[in-house]
């Protein structure tokens, strides 16, 4: 499965990395939330290029209200950062919006959504030019 649509202009977010629930990580895929009002970014999965300190990753990122586990949240941002693990909370860290993935939906399973998110970033994995 491949990308839906690339964006003609690249989308940058920049904010600040703050504290979530910590669900991405009791499921195996931490996540940095991100301090940004989306409101106007539409729902999705992502595939991101992300920068803080002088360097660059990739990753795969969840715009949206995260409906496998919420009847009624906010928009938020989320970005699950490829190999990486580290503690980066109050870093300020720039996004930038490469690919969408997916629409964001609801899965009926935690263990669902888990394959999902595996699948996600075997997809961004196979369109990053790394």
């Amino acid at each position: 499965m491949h990308s839906e649509s690339i964006p003609k202009q690249i989308i940058q977010l920049k904010g600040k990395v703050i504290h979530g629930e910590g669900r991405g990580g009791k499921i195996g895929f931490p996540t940095a939330n991100i301090d940004f009002t989306a409101t106007w970014l539409e729902t999705g999965v992502y595939g991101v290029r992300i920068r803080f300190n002088g360097q660059k990753y990739f990753g795969v990122m969840n715009i949206g209200v995260r409906p496998t586990f919420h009847k009624n949240s906010p928009k938020n941002i989320e970005v699950h950062i490829l190999n990486f693990n580290e503690v980066i909370y109050g870093i300020s860290i720039q996004v930038e919006v490469l690919f969408k993935i997916r629409n964001e939906q609801k899965f009926h399973s935690v263990d669902d959504l888990k394959t999902q998110i595996k699948k996600d970033i075997a997809n961004a994995k196979s369109n990053f030019i790394l």
